[in-house]
């Protein structure tokens, strides 16, 4: 269930869901009984799309490789930590 609290403009949703694509776009989604069917929207690195954010992406495909999962297209450019 989502929560929140009083007087503050955040709200938390569980179940909230990261996964690349085969061409590459990264899709968050959550199975939260609030947000069902109401979240599933994704992100590319593909500056011609509407759905270029090239900062987010780059956010998301880290924290998705860095637990195993793959990023088709994607090479972090970052230097190592």
């Amino acid at each position: 269930m989502a929560t929140t609290k009083p007087d503050i403009k955040s709200i938390k949703l569980s179940d909230v869901s990261l996964w690349a694509a085969d061409d590459g776009s990264i899709h968050i989604t959550s199975d939260d009984p609030d947000a069902k069917g109401n979240l599933h929207t994704y992100v590319n690195n593909n500056p011609a799309s509407k759905r270029y954010h090239p900062a987010m992406y780059a956010q998301f495909a880290r924290i998705l490789t860095k637990l195993g999962k793959t990023v088709p297209g994607w090479e972090d450019d970052r230097a190592p930590e």
